[in-house]
């Protein structure tokens, strides 16, 4: 008869990066698209940076979209509503661009983005997270700060 391990042969991967709430500088690093409970998002990858103690800690941007073009993938293909958060905070962060229909984060490469960073603190189903599993996230990029980091 086979016994259960004590500590158990489940891995959990990756850990949850919980930071301050705030504003912080940001750099863009790249965009994924996936689908979450069904639900296809956009996810935008930053690192922070000219902080001392959380340089280099990734945050990331979530955004829904209306369909994705294509299996999930990083730099997949989506479709975004012109009246979604995505559009809209793109357009204010980088102004008119020559192709109204398209969108593209590489304009954000080498800049310093200013973003405001909250604490996830309750899951889909709005139960309260453990404090352990609680994890930091960019709910909006407000400008970009400067040409080059």
């Amino acid at each position: 008869m086979t016994h259960e391990p004590e500590d158990g042969i489940g891995e959990v991967v990756g850990a949850c990066v919980l930071v301050p709430e705030g504003k912080y500088e940001v750099a863009y690093l790249s965009y994924e698209t996936g689908k979450f409970f069904g639900q296809p998002k956009v996810m935008v990858h930053f690192s922070i940076i000219n902080h001392d103690t959380y340089a280099g800690t990734p945050v990331d941007r979530f955004y829904n979209a209306m369909s994705l073009i294509g299996p999930p993938k990083r730099f997949g293909k989506y479709k975004a509503a012109c009246r979604g958060d995505l559009v809209r905070e793109h357009s204010r962060l980088v102004g008119e661009q020559k192709r109204s229909d398209r969108i593209s984060f590489a304009i954000l490469k080498e800049k310093c983005v200013l973003a405001q960073i909250d604490t996830v603190t309750r899951d889909y189903r709005n139960q309260p997270l453990p404090q352990d599993e609680q994890y930091s996230r960019i709910s909006k990029l407000l400008e970009i700060l400067s040409e080059e980091y």
